[in-house]
């Protein structure tokens, strides 16, 4: 996803729309990873999760090789709602399975699980301002290239050692869990917990949807910068994400998973407005660092909590996370993108950091009310 925000500009100009139109390319991979999505809530227990992984890694393979080939806007929206597909089989299957496999150390493992997943997203806006080039429109189709041989491989190291690991998971012997997702698919939906986390999940994914698809482009249009340097500030934010994933589980010794993403995202969400309003860029780079280490571990924070809250339902629990992200990415880029056609980038990026906000203070809140009954 981070390389949709670094290929932005590149891509409006190939194709010849607006920020409208470039926004609704995100709202179809969230489409497909929505749909995704629920299927997995409703009957994710049902399938050996570790082969569900491999198969989210084909997907995106195949749609990333379609895709350097996409002479239409129309047909590269139709394949990027098929690679959301694919995005959301890894991501809510991912988390599930190391909280299924290793449930005393999740608190510590899943951190690191999404320090990798930061690392491709700090790393991405280096590569593809480096092989992407804003005069030559069709170079936009360079990192797919690139996507589909990790595709590839991820494919078939997953299938490999998920064929060893097995025998050590719930995955064995799972007729007793068939057996009851076959009865009541939405469980966990039945509860007012499922529908609180999707609505904090949900507001803050419209923050981070709305960093990684349009700040390079607020800042080339409001900060006069160039295409590079836009990419940096996505480099700054997710390189600051990068180093807090690593000492995530440190902090969560000394905070409960609520107290973190409370207080952590507050933080985040204020030092995110404030870099808007900088004029000084190494002085706006280093805010959105900052601001990104604050909120690095939110994501794997939210997964964790959802994880204690249904412990027996793991891909339930694992797609309210993955349903809020998508119903994010879904509007997000889209209203923000049309807003800013008439106000430009920055009220809509203050929009978003007031969302991530509201985020916090409905946990914090949620806290406050358990210690007062």
């Amino acid at each position: 996803m981070t390389v949709q925000g670094s290929i932005a500009p590149v891509t409006m100009e190939y194709y010849g729309i607006n920020a409208a139109q470039q926004g609704l390319i995100m709202t179809m991979q969230s489409l497909g990873s929505i749909f995704t999505g629920i299927f997995l809530a409703l009957k994710g227990e049902k399938y050996n999760k570790t082969n569900i992984v491999a198969l989210g890694a084909l997907v995106i393979c195949v749609i990333a090789t379609l895709i350097t080939g996409t002479p239409t806007y129309i047909a590269l929206l139709l394949l990027i709602a098929v690679m959301g597909v694919g995005t959301a089989l890894l991501d809510v299957m991912t988390n599930s399975v190391f909280t299924d496999v290793y449930p005393k150390q999740k608190n510590t493992l899943l951190p690191f699980v999404h320090a990798f997943f930061s690392t491709g997203a700090t790393v991405v806006p280096i590569i593809v301002a480096k092989i992407v080039n804003p005069l030559i429109p069709e170079s936009f189709t360079n990192p797919f290239k690139i996507l589909s041989v990790f595709g590839a491989v991820l494919f078939v190291l997953y299938l490999i050692s998920s064929r060893r690991i097995v025998k050590d998971t719930p995955y064995t012997n799972m007729e007793a869990m068939k057996k009851r997702v076959t009865e009541n698919p939405a469980e966990i939906f039945k509860t007012k917990k499922a529908w609180f986390f999707l609505i904090v999940g949900i507001l803050y994914f419209t923050f981070q949807v709305g960093i990684l698809i349009w700040m390079p482009t607020f800042a080339i249009q409001n900060k006069s910068v160039d295409f590079e340097t836009g990419s940096m500030l996505l480099t700054a934010f997710f390189g600051g994400s990068l180093v807090m994933r690593f000492m995530g589980p440190l902090f969560l010794r000394r905070f409960t998973l609520r107290q973190f993403y409370a207080y952590f995202g507050l933080a985040s969400a204020i030092l995110m407005a404030a870099a808007l309003f900088v004029n000084n860029i190494p002085l706006m780079i280093v805010l959105v660092a900052v601001s990104g280490f604050l909120q690095g571990s939110i994501v794997a924070t939210l997964v964790l909590m959802l994880a204690e809250a249904f412990p027996e339902r793991t891909a339930s629990a694992a797609s309210v996370y993955a349903l809020s992200a998508n119903i994010g990415f879904l509007s997000g880029p889209l209203w923000m993108g049309a807003l800013s056609e008439y106000t430009g980038f920055l009220i809509p990026m203050v929009l978003i950091c007031i969302a991530f906000l509201i985020s916090a203070a409905l946990i914090l809140f949620m806290g406050v009310k358990r210690r007062s009954q």
